[in-house]
C-alpha cells in the first residue's frame, strides 16, 4: 500500500513540474509571436480576448510552437485552442505518455 500511494505521489509531481515546463514554452512562444514581455500570463489566459490573437498572429504561434515542441500541429488543433491551457494541456498529454517510467524495483 504505502508503495503505491509513493508511485501515484511522484506521478502526480512529475506531472506537475512537466505541465510547469511546457507552461514556460508556451509563455516564451506567447512573447515571440507578440513580440513582448509576457507578463500575468496564466493557463486562463485567452488567445482572442485576453491577448488578442488574430488568424495571422495565431499562425505565427503555432510555428513558433512546432519549433519549440519539435511536433507538428493540424490547423485544426490550434483552431481548438481557446486558452494558454488549452496549449498546454494538447503538448503535456502529448509528451508525457511518451515517457516511460522505471519501475522503483528496477533502480534497487
Amino acid at each position: 500500500m504505502c508503495c503505491s500511494h509513493v508511485v501515484v505521489t511522484m506521478e502526480v509531481s512529475v506531472q506537475s513540474a512537466f505541465d510547469s515546463l511546457v507552461f514556460d514554452k508556451v509563455v516564451l512562444a506567447i512573447g515571440k509571436t507578440l513580440r513582448v514581455e509576457p507578463l500575468g500570463l496564466s493557463r486562463s489566459t485567452r488567445l482572442v480576448d485576453d491577448l488578442s490573437l488574430s488568424g495571422f498572429a495565431r499562425l505565427k504561434l503555432a510555428l513558433c510552437l512546432e519549433d519549440l515542441f519539435d511536433m507538428e500541429l493540424q490547423n485544426d488543433t490550434v483552431e481548438r485552442f481557446q486558452t494558454l491551457g488549452d496549449i498546454v494541456s494538447y503538448f503535456s498529454f502529448r509528451y508525457f505518455r511518451d515517457i516511460e517510467t522505471v519501475p522503483l524495483s528496477a533502480t534497487a
